[in-house]
């Protein structure tokens, strides 16, 4: 029997920043999984 890594919650979370755009980083922790949102912006130079 395999073990569940993400629960429904962290999964939703990660589905819902995704359908945004943004990517998402998921770092395993001592209680489960942290869902991280990453956003990259282009340096606008004058």
């Amino acid at each position: 029997m395999s073990k569940q890594l993400l629960t429904e919650k962290e999964i939703k979370s990660a589905e819902a920043v995704l359908s945004k755009g943004d990517r998402v980083e998921l770092i395993p922790v001592k209680d489960g999984v942290k869902v991280i949102r990453v956003r990259r912006e282009e340096v606008k130079q004058k």
